[in-house]
């Protein structure tokens, strides 16, 4: 491998890595490991952060187990009797509560005069919100689950009029728990929450309020908001002294049990205690309220926006692997590790954004650390091969024993006639862009063994190759035919599997270009830079005869001096004298083709190309455009610009006849 190939592959390499590191971290995002943000990277946070004061405006009364035994009331809070709750709302109103919600369902009618009692409550106070009772109905086929669906149905009717609003309370469940709200409950055409009609109560307009679920930024665990049991709140409101606590305040009632065994209404949070007690609906329901006056529910990046951010800092891990030993690439990712965790820890601390964590603190290093690990063996092996091709040429046995019998002692070299088939590979930094490294070296390897296979099943040899492209030399006596008739063969078994209708697997499309005439083949180079390599003039103009393809618009081109000795065994077209970048010499060029042209459009284009020859460009020009138009396109789509550019010029009687092509 040259000098050349393999800084090129080194730089493609130090781009491509990086890349290749920041793609999987993105990808890993769309996986479901990212759902250990939830499951693990919320605890975390959480737990760095600790607990937060939550607002003393919010208030809860809570339902429970020894507010039952207190009162003398049945365990089931839903089996209390009314009139309680209508004395709770007065008194509540007398004591100036700004806001009363209950996260209690009053689905169904039961002793009439408590009802209309409570309903009577509910009126004065004209400040209650009352929760909806949602259902949830399953559709099935068979034993399968096709779909399910959600209604929400409003308290009874008395209360529902009585009160100033009734709303759904439903928390978005995953298996990890509950770290979500809503704000407008979307199964159930996104009507507004029981939460978010209590702060249009309080003055937040429904315009400056989040859509959909909301990440709830949690306070603690249950009892961070002030709770008074319902026995102890009664006893408040007597007092008109003690009952001034409730003043200006929002009052949530609804079940908050701290006895494990007894709890009904409650949910899995970061903050569910050691001895398994969760948060209670009814301080989630503050949770969400206050998150809405304050402001301060949690900001989330946008996925593309976080997936961005994982491809960048995965990129950035990767980097030190390109340019530091293992040791110091790991010390400065752990660097680069807690610098990121600070900044992510801080703003969370800080109520900004929940960034991502554990993705990023720990895929992301994984992934870097492999990428890392591969390039330095990578790098070790290549060092290994540098060496060996620092001792050896760098050939097969075969190659070698064959190169060695037509030419001699390789170290010295030997002028001899030979073919040179010249191959590029058309628009190969389009082809390679978006790929990783060794995506774009597996497609140039499927290709190589493709073409390798069509040059040496037809007797030819390949000397070098250059990024993606490739000599192949076909030794030979001067005027052997074989020889010649095998590399016309080779060029169009290329030209057939890499352009053709049904290209092979592995095919690129690509130009080819042939001539002959002597060169030098052999070592190359001084001291412990010793490397084989075809030189000679006759090499350089083959890679100008093989760029003027794209020119011309053709596929195979062969000089005039290969065309006299392959004569009528190949399919030939003229296609006239042309002038080149870098050479001085008028290269006569040829079409090499599968099958030959149509006798008519054949002698038309020789009609065409012979009036150009003579300058007679007005009727060269019509004969070209009208082969243009029949379908044979490309040569003399090129001979109409260049006659209109010759006429543009104002061409004179000292005309050539000579055809420039632009560019090398």
């Amino acid at each position: 491998m040259s000098r050349a190939r393999t800084s090129g592959r080194r730089l493609r390499l130090l781009l491509g890595l990086p890349a290749l590191a920041g793609l999987l971290a993105a990808a890993t995002w769309l996986t479901p490991l990212s759902r250990l943000e939830w499951a693990l990277g919320l605890d975390l946070l959480y737990a760095m952060r600790g607990h937060r004061p939550a607002p003393d405006n919010i208030v809860v009364v809570a339902m429970n187990g020894a507010s039952a035994r207190t009162l003398g009331l049945p365990l089931r809070a839903d089996r209390w009797p009314r009139r309680l709750h209508a004395a709770l709302v007065d008194g509540l109103h007398a004591a100036g509560a700004r806001v009363i919600g209950f996260d209690l369902l009053f689905a169904r009618p039961r002793d009439a005069a408590d009802d209309a009692a409570l309903a009577l409550a509910i009126g004065r106070a004209g400040n209650v919100v009352l929760a909806e009772t949602v259902e949830r109905n399953f559709v099935r086929d068979g034993n399968r689950l096709v779909a399910a669906t959600e209604i929400s149905r409003p308290p009874l009717r008395l209360l529902a009029d009585a009160a100033w609003a009734t709303a759904p309370f439903v928390l978005p469940k995953t298996p990890y728990g509950v770290f979500e709200f809503w704000v407008r409950v979307p199964t159930l055409g996104d009507r507004p929450s029981l939460p978010a009609r209590l702060a249009e109560y309080l003055g937040v307009t429904a315009g400056s309020m989040p859509d959909g679920a909301v990440a709830m930024n949690l306070y603690g665990p249950i009892g961070s908001f002030d709770t008074i049991d319902y026995p102890s709140a009664l006893d408040m409101l007597a007092d008109p002294v003690r009952a001034s606590y409730f003043a200006g305040k929002a009052v949530l009632v609804g079940y908050s049990e701290t006895n494990q065994s007894l709890q009904v209404d409650a949910y899995q949070t970061p903050f569910t205690r050691d001895d398994g007690v969760d948060v209670s609906g009814v301080e989630l329901c503050a949770t969400a309220l206050a998150n809405l006056v304050e402001r301060s529910w949690l900001r989330r990046p946008a996925e593309w926006v976080a997936s961005s951010a994982l491809a960048v800092h995965a990129a950035l891990l990767v980097v030190p692997w390109l340019f530091l030993g293992a040791r110091s690439a790991i010390v400065a990712m752990v660097l680069v590790q807690s610098l990121l965790a600070v900044v992510v820890v801080a703003a969370f601390s800080q109520g900004l954004l929940w960034l991502p964590l554990v993705v990023p603190l720990v895929a992301s290093p994984l992934i870097a650390a492999a990428l890392g690990a591969a390039h330095t063996h990578m790098r070790h092996l290549d060092r290994h091969r540098e060496l060996e091709h620092a001792i050896e040429l760098g050939l097969s046995p075969e190659a070698l024993a064959r190169l060695s019998a037509m030419i001699g002692d390789l170290r010295q070299g030997r002028t001899l006639f030979a073919i040179c088939l010249c191959s590029d590979i058309v628009s190969f930094t389009r082809l390679s862009e978006g790929r990783s490294p060794q995506a774009v070296r597996d497609m140039l390897n499927a290709y190589l063994e493709r073409f390798a296979g069509a040059v040496e099943a037809n007797g030819g040899h390949i000397a070098d190759m250059v990024a993606d492209s490739v000599l192949s030399l076909w030794f030979a006596d001067e005027g052997s035919a074989t020889a010649v008739a095998a590399a016309c063969a080779a060029a169009l078994r290329v030209d057939r599997e890499m352009n053709g209708p049904s290209p092979a697997a592995g095919a690129l499309p690509t130009r080819l270009g042939l001539h002959c005439g002597p060169i030098f083949y052999g070592a190359i180079g001084t001291g412990g830079r010793r490397e084989l390599h075809a030189v000679g003039d006759i090499v350089n103009t083959t890679s100008r005869i093989e760029s003027a393809n794209k020119y011309i618009g053709t596929r195979v081109l062969i000089s005039r001096e290969l065309a006299v000795q392959a004569g009528d065994s190949c399919s030939l077209r003229g296609l006239g004298r042309f002038a080149v970048s870098g050479k001085e010499q008028v290269l006569e060029l040829y079409e090499l083709r599968e099958r030959p042209l149509s006798q008519t459009t054949a002698s038309r284009f020789d009609e065409a190309l012979a009036a150009f020859r003579q300058g007679r460009l007005d009727q060269a020009r019509g004969i070209f455009a009208e082969i243009a138009g029949s379908g044979d396109g490309a040569p003399a789509a090129f001979y109409v610009q260049a006659c209109d550019a010759a006429l543009a010029r104002g061409a004179t009687g000292q005309w050539s006849g000579v055809a420039v092509l632009p560019g090398k």
